[in-house]
């Protein structure tokens, strides 16, 4: 879908609910939630009061059109892009800074107690799982150092570095190595190029599968649902570690855009669309899990256990974002 069609069929469902952008310059909003989520969000918000147009594209093209936007913002509000891209929005000074009602009770890593601009409201983990059915508990990893075990050699599979999950965990183990400045020492390097050495290397997602399937991966590295996805597809039983220094997560954000000439409108669709109660009922409609602690209480039972199943990593993503780009380039030209 192109980002025109998206902000039509958004516009539109608002008309549908009695809200004409005909008549009142509506709230814009960029995002990359896709079809059905988009419909729901602009849904929920018409019926809370909210004018708003919802325009969505995948996360990539959203960034690019927002960092070429810089001089002209067209957007009042956006959310869902993830914690690297909106460190770099608010890098470049396109975001404004505002405290949501709901920021209080948000735990430390989801809040931007710097700037006061980002604030997350949904997360999902980076995780590292195994094979039960194949691999004893007291042969897998207790944490991502881990891998670079002999025992493990071969059993692992590392996906493109242009996945945002594999771009995520290769980060959230470089950052161990991490000085103070952000920079990565050589022992940093030298366990990366033994991560690669261990595992097996694809680029595709059939090949990835395919190395399940044939039983010569057992560990899995891979987004929270992709866990459960790829071992009902090939047909084992999964199971989470809780590693040892914490699993990286990927957090949603919310941010006014500097420029909006409806900083009151933005500011009371913040204030909703984070709070724990749209929180709570997203949970229920899409399965999402939410950070705030009052929505994982309010939340379906699945939701709140799949909530504190793990532990997040400490990331200053301020300080990542401008290095990761770096840091995968020096992957691809000196480790795979």
């Amino acid at each position: 879908m192109t980002m025109k069609y998206w902000l039509t069929r958004a516009t539109a469902l608002l008309c549908f609910l009695g809200t004409s952008a005909a008549t009142a310059e509506p709230l814009v909003i960029y995002s990359p939630q896709g079809e059905e989520r988009a419909v729901w969000i602009a849904e929920q918000a018409g019926s809370a009061g909210h004018d708003v147009s919802i325009l969505t594209a995948g996360g990539g093209e959203l960034f690019d059109r927002i960092l070429a936007e810089k001089a002209n913002p067209q957007a009042d509000v956006v959310f869902g892009l993830i914690d690297a891209a909106m460190a770099t929005l608010k890098a470049e000074g396109l975001f404004l800074p505002y405290v949501p009602e709901w920021a209080d009770g948000l735990p430390e890593v989801y809040r931007d107690d710097a700037d006061h601009m980002v604030y997350k409201f949904w997360q999902t983990p980076i995780v590292i799982a195994y094979n039960a059915d194949a691999l004893p508990e007291t042969e897998a990893p207790a944490g991502w150092l881990d891998l670079v075990e002999d025992r493990h050699a071969g059993k692992y599979v590392i996906g493109p570095t242009t996945w945002q999950t594999t771009k995520t965990y290769l980060t959230g183990m470089l950052l161990r190595f991490a000085d103070e400045s952000g920079e990565i020492s050589d022992a940093g390097w030298d366990f990366m190029q033994e991560l690669y050495d261990n595992a097996i290397v694809v680029d595709s997602a059939d090949a990835k599968t395919a190395a399940f399937v044939n039983g010569e991966a057992v560990i899995d590295l891979n987004w929270f649902g992709g866990v459960g996805r790829l071992a009902e597809n090939v047909g084992y039983k999964a199971v989470m570690v809780d590693t040892e220094g914490g699993t990286p997560f990927i957090a949603e954000g919310i941010a006014i855009m500097k420029g909006t000439d409806q900083l009151d409108d933005a500011k009371a669709f913040v204030d909703w669309f984070g709070s724990p109660e749209f929180m709570a009922a997203y949970a229920e409609q899409f399965g999402q899990v939410p950070v705030h602690p009052d929505a994982i209480a309010a939340a379906p039972d699945a939701v709140s256990r799949n909530a504190t199943l793990l532990q997040p990593q400490s990331i200053d993503w301020d300080v990542v974002a401008p290095r990761i780009d770096g840091w995968i380039q020096r992957i691809e030209l000196d480790i795979k």
